[in-house]
């Protein structure tokens, strides 16, 4: 295996990952994980080498009667960016009590945090399926097409990503949201959801 391609190198923007059942997923800058900082260090020092969440996504079922049915429910948060267009950095040497996950489910401050949901779809009786507005840009069906609104403005799209073509997307997002974060929220919409599906 070349350098290039290690798992060390920074050769990469960031990483992808997943929980067991494909339901939660924190994208990461470059550093270490938290479990393999060198406790001995200064904390200042430490938290420095530690890598940075950069967005995380959570997935929950449309619960009707027993069975999952129905579009999947999808939640998104991002470090908050600043009116100055700074974004703020979310590293933690404890991701389980203050990383972008445990901030979503604790329903964090909106000055550390940008949330966003999924836009619910509208059931169509006459195609017998759930649709939303592309605007032309998805042509397509898919349990993948989603398209995210801000909890705090609902009426915009901030992403929106939608098949048009057998193994063909397009994504189209907005500010504050970066191409990577953007890439990394449709990429965990492909993994099969064991507790979604």
């Amino acid at each position: 295996m070349s350098k290039a391609s290690s798992k060390d190198a920074d050769a990469f923007l960031g990483k992808l990952r997943s929980d067991f059942l494909g339901i939660e997923w924190v994208a990461y800058g470059v550093g270490l994980n938290p479990s393999k900082v060198d406790a001995k260090l200064p904390a200042a020092h430490t938290i420095q080498q530690v890598r940075e969440e950069l967005v995380a996504v959570q997935y929950t079922a449309s619960k009707w009667g027993a069975t999952a049915k129905g579009p999947r429910k999808m939640g998104v948060v991002i470090p908050h960016t600043q009116p100055n267009g700074e974004r703020l950095v979310c590293r933690t040497l404890t991701p389980q009590s203050e990383g972008l996950l445990a901030l979503l489910k604790n329903g964090g401050s909106a000055q550390l945090i940008d949330t966003y949901n999924n836009k619910p779809p509208k059931w169509n009786d006459t195609i017998g399926a759930y649709v939303l507005n592309f605007n032309k840009r998805v042509t397509e069906a898919s349990v993948k097409n989603f398209q995210l609104i801000s909890t705090t403005d609902p009426e915009t799209v901030y992403l929106q990503f939608g098949r048009v073509g057998k193994e063909v997307f397009n994504l189209d997002f907005r500010y504050p949201v970066s191409p990577f974060q953007a890439f990394a929220m449709c990429l965990s919409s492909f993994d099969y959801k064991l507790g979604c599906e």
